[in-house]
């Protein structure tokens, strides 16, 4: 018999609820609490500990085991910022009759899964690598984001953890390095995301590749590839040229791939534009026309909010990178 008001609440009825399937054991293709709340698999699961026990068969359901998972819900509403139909927990003596809006209310957290109402604290340290040395053909450098283990990964994306990228080049003494520090003022901030998704973070809304802020158009915006669809091989995130003549073959490139618990960016600042600068300012094409200033990539690791969650993701660690410059 389904679960309505007037029926007999089953015990199988209340483990569909709580973990997926009639028998307990748990089913992540249906929407059910403790897959979006618990270790889940996959694009689910926050990775918390305190999950919803499924009764046995022939149980009556206590007013105590209602209120527990009426609780969780309420806690996985409150992480993800999603609108419920309050329901009040029961207590001992309690008829129970059937919650209308308790299947609803489980499908939209379900669904909303990967949307989280705020952030944690951003995570800074190793976050600044820069350079002031010059270039004119090249600058690249290797940025890894290190997790526990690839599940802290998975809680760390699935529960509304981000990385941010941006780039600067100041204090440039030429048309080519102001132009390249418009190009990375108009790149803004790229964030990764776990799934390619859409979803909404502390009320910004974010794909799988996202930019934030800057301007001009991207050759490339991977939006519906985030963390979870990287491979050993590196995948081109992000691409973007300069606007203005005679510098406009030049381009930053983002690539990523993972490897085990490890994500790694690989970022190339292409400067294939002509020279035009020579020493004495003729214009006559000599290689003095480099980039110097202060070239800067900023990388912030956000993780997931603990105010509605306990840390099941650890503390994730960027390297120390460098710039390797070629001329």
């Amino acid at each position: 018999m389904a679960y309505s008001s007037g029926s007999v609440i089953l015990d199988d009825d209340y483990n569909i609820f709580a973990t997926g399937n009639a028998a307990g054991s748990g089913d992540n293709n249906t929407a059910n609490i403790n897959t979006v709340w618990g270790a889940g698999a996959g694009q689910f699961g926050y990775g918390q500990s305190d999950t919803i026990s499924a009764v046995a068969a022939g149980s009556t359901i206590t007013a105590t085991q209602w209120a527990t998972l009426l609780t969780r819900m309420t806690s996985v509403a409150n992480h993800q910022g999603t609108s419920i139909t309050s329901i009040s927990n029961p207590s001992a003596g309690d008829t129970i009759s059937a919650y209308a809006a308790l299947s609803s209310n489980i499908t939209s957290l379900y669904n909303n899964k990967f949307n989280a109402s705020a952030n944690g604290t951003d995570l800074t340290t190793n976050g600044t690598t820069t350079t002031t040395g010059t270039w004119d053909v090249s600058a690249a450098t290797t940025k890894t984001v290190t997790f526990g283990s690839t599940d802290q990964m998975r809680y760390f994306f699935n529960a509304g953890g981000m990385i941010r990228m941006s780039f600067s080049l100041t204090g440039g003494s030429d048309s080519k390095s102001v132009e390249w520090g418009d190009l990375l003022s108009q790149t803004g901030t790229i964030v990764v995301t776990g799934d390619g998704a859409s979803k909404t973070i502390a009320a910004v809304a974010y794909t799988g590749t996202t930019k934030i802020g800057g301007s001009g158009t991207p050759s490339t915006l991977a939006t519906a590839t985030g963390a979870d669809d990287y491979t050993g091989t590196a995948t081109t995130i992000f691409q973007q040229s300069a606007d203005s003549a005679p510098y406009t073959a030049n381009n930053i490139r983002i690539q990523a791939s993972v490897s085990g618990s490890v994500l790694t960016f690989a970022v190339l600042l292409s400067d294939a534009a002509a020279d035009t600068i020579a020493p004495d300012g003729s214009g006559s094409g000599n290689a003095a026309d480099v980039v110097d200033g202060t070239l800067t990539m900023t990388t912030v690791i956000r993780p997931p909010e603990t105010t509605y969650l306990t840390n099941t993701w650890g503390t994730p660690t960027q390297n120390a990178a460098t710039w390797t410059l070629s001329s």
